[in-house]
């Protein structure tokens, strides 16, 4: 089974499209696939993200709030692929869909977060 370390985030006092920007102040690491698979994304520390990127009306139920704390870490190892360029925008999805499942999120919610980045072509 897959697998993220521990990490820690701050609030920058920022926000992009209504919501707050937290940088990193130490790595996030999720081994793909499986424990051990040698391959890994870790965004750095000081790696900035407005964690999951969900809708000011979604994130105003109590659901909405629920699934951005589930998927936040989930959410930074999307970002982290999505911001550079060498990885391709469906394996990162991809690798979004598996990182949820890794969190315990429900099928129900990691469908609709992984149909919201599929349709998503932002790179920010």
């Amino acid at each position: 089974m897959s697998r993220f370390t521990d990490a820690t985030w701050r609030e920058t006092g920022e926000t992009r499209a209504g919501r707050p920007i937290v940088c990193l102040t130490s790595p996030l690491s999720y081994d793909v696939g499986f424990l051990g698979s040698g391959w890994a994304i870790t965004a750095p520390e000081g790696f900035c993200t407005d964690l999951a990127s969900i809708p000011r009306l979604i994130l105003r139920t109590e659901w909405g709030q629920r699934l951005a704390g589930q998927i936040a870490r989930s959410a930074v190892v999307h970002d982290r692929m999505r911001t550079d360029r060498r990885w391709p925008k469906l394996l990162g999805d991809y690798v979004f869909l598996e990182a949820m499942g890794v969190d315990g999120v429900s099928r129900v919610s990691r469908a609709v977060a992984f149909v919201a980045v599929l349709l998503n072509f932002n790179r920010d």
